[in-house]
């Protein structure tokens, strides 16, 4: 009873925070223009320093688990690859294989799964959380322009991809945390305060413009692609590589960071990228949408079976 109420207490705030953007956007109260700006917020201001003070203030002593950013490269390098030769299998339709791809693998890592670790540990260092997107994020957006580009319409530029992971913003806020944490250098006391109180709002505010950033369009075309992407993103990837993170040994945080990378839903930022590049925007958006939705039961249900196991 008590890992139930566990995973439920994890679970009620991010569908709370999530509910309550979705109603928002409903009633008028938030617009796509809105969205797409608090969103924007987001992802080059309150998530960087969010990263930052994580990092920054983690304890000097902390051991950084290494097999947790191993299994993480390789194991999206490896899921990606899968799909490579997997989904042209199944699907004919080019604009709609890279999109699968993208869909089935490239997760909302930094929006939802940090939020999660620190709602999982309450108090406790979560820190690899935030170091965690130095791995995750480079491989999302390489592997997914790579999807893209094979079976699209885009043009595969390894110059401006590497340009983009350089210049993004929760790369930059990560690494400047790292450089302070390394050196030991703290700011001082004012430009502390300002930042602690800016990271405090990143949780709530990304979870909140994640569910008024859902969209539910017209999905009856895209049954039998969504029946195969969504599944595979919340229920497969997350369990085979869930098993070999804790073969390894992996247990608490780094578990908990290794769903995540693989569990979290489908991220927002792909279907403007489908978008851009020739695929399919349609099912890209369903994609987003469809796996945002159910997140909160699979992530409940991976929570309690973490739980009650003992693994974190």
């Amino acid at each position: 009873m008590n890992d139930f109420l566990f995973a439920l207490n994890t679970v009620l705030p991010l569908l709370l925070l999530m509910s309550l953007g979705f109603f928002c956007r409903r009633i008028g109260l938030l617009t796509e223009a809105l969205v797409k700006g608090v969103n924007q917020l987001v992802f080059k201001v309150f998530l960087p320093v969010n990263l930052c003070v994580s990092v920054m203030n983690t304890p000097n002593d902390t051991a950084i688990s290494t097999q947790a950013f191993l299994l993480a490269a390789i194991g999206l390098a490896a899921d990606f690859g899968v799909l490579f030769l997997l989904i042209p299998r199944i699907e004919k339709d080019r604009k709609k294989i890279g999109v699968m791809i993208q869909g089935m693998a490239r997760g909302n890592y930094a929006f939802f799964g940090i939020p999660l670790v620190a709602m999982l540990f309450p108090g406790q260092d979560t820190s690899l959380a935030s170091l965690m997107v130095i791995v995750t994020i480079p491989a999302y957006n390489i592997l997914s322009v790579v999807a893209l580009c094979v079976y699209g319409e885009g043009e595969l530029k390894i110059g401006k991809v590497l340009l983009n992971i350089v210049k993004n913003p929760l790369i930059i806020g990560t690494v400047f945390g790292y450089l302070f944490w390394t050196l030991r250098f703290q700011p001082p006391g004012f430009i502390r305060t300002a930042m602690g109180d800016l990271s405090k709002v990143a949780t709530p505010l990304a979870l909140f413009t994640l569910g008024g950033a859902i969209q539910f369009a017209s999905a009856k075309g895209h049954l039998k692609q969504i029946s195969i992407a969504v599944p595979w993103k919340l229920i497969v990837s997350p369990l085979v590589f869930m098993a070999a993170a804790v073969a390894m040994g992996l247990r608490d945080v780094a578990l908990a960071c290794t769903y995540i990378a693989f569990g979290a839903p489908t991220a927002v930022s792909s279907y403007p990228m489908a978008q851009q590049m020739g695929g399919d925007g349609e099912l890209a958006a369903e994609i987003v949408a469809i796996s945002s939705a159910f997140c909160i039961l699979t992530t409940f249900l991976f929570v309690f079976a973490m739980k009650s196991m003992g693994l974190i």
